[in-house]
This record gives structure tokens, sequence and C-alpha cells, in this order.
């Protein structure tokens, strides 16, 4: 009978962790609309002027540093192909998630489909987005997809 008392206290504590864990990660997950869709709206015409610069500053390391020197000069070279931005259309979140780490810290992902007009026509750029607190929002991915981009 004690053996009972055990394992149900085990498995009340176990269930009553995951719970913690998940409130915290509710608690700590950044808002898109306070954080992520501010960020794009700034620092898309940022973007747009196709500078590598721009790109380092804005992206984690990973995604910045898994593209050769080589290859981003030919992908900047064609995505400036797009012209200048000239507006941006309103944004649709796709996939939202959040992970909190045993140390407490919450990394929230999102992904997000942007319509943009460029002077050679629309286009769409889907982002994926990261925020911590220690980075703040960073770009992890972003792929321009038009059919100027195509010719």
């Amino acid at each position: 009978m004690k053996i009972l008392k055990y394992i149900g206290f085990g498995l009340l504590s176990i269930f009553l962790f995951f719970i913690a864990v998940a409130v915290i990660t509710t608690i700590n997950k950044a808002e898109p609309s306070d954080t992520f869709i501010p960020f794009i709206e700034q620092n898309m015409s940022e973007i747009a002027k196709w500078d590598k610069a721009i790109f380092k500053r804005l992206m984690t390391d990973e995604a910045y540093n898994s593209i050769t020197p080589e290859q981003w000069e030919l992908y900047l070279s064609k995505m400036s192909s797009l012209g200048s931005l000239e507006s941006i259309g309103e944004l649709s979140l796709e996939n939202m998630s959040s992970v909190t780490s045993f140390s407490g810290n919450t990394k929230s992902t999102v992904v997000y489909m942007v319509p943009l007009s460029f002077t050679t026509g629309l286009a769409h750029a889907k982002i994926i987005l990261v925020h911590t607190d220690e980075l703040g929002v960073k770009i992890n991915h972003i792929r321009f997809l038009s059919d100027h981009l195509m010719q």
C-alpha cells in the first residue's frame, strides 16, 4: 500500500512539472503583434536594399554563416533584379512555436508570409524569425518568391 502512495506521488510530481513548463513557456513566449510584426515592418525596406551587411546584422549567426560569400553575392545579385520595394502588404502568420529550456530561456519561432510590391511586380517573402531574450528578434531563414525571379 505504501508503494502505491510513492508511485502516485511520483506521477503527480511529473504531471505538475510538465504543467509548470507549459505555464512558463506560455508566459515567456513572444507576442507576434508586439515583437515580430514591428520587426518585419521596420526592417523589410532595409532587407530590400540587398546589402550583405544588413543581412549579417539581422540574421542569426548560424543562418548567415550557412551561406558562402560566393553564394551571398549570387543571391543578392539575383534578388536585386526585383527592383525597389514599393510597399508591404498584410502579413500572414503561418506558424508559431515556443520552446523553454531547463534554464528557463524561451525561444519563440514564427513563420510569416509577407506580400511585397517591387518595381518589377509582386513578390512574397517567406520569413522565419526567432526571438530570445538574449538576442531579441533575428531572421533564421528568408526566401523570396516571385515570377520575376524565374525568368
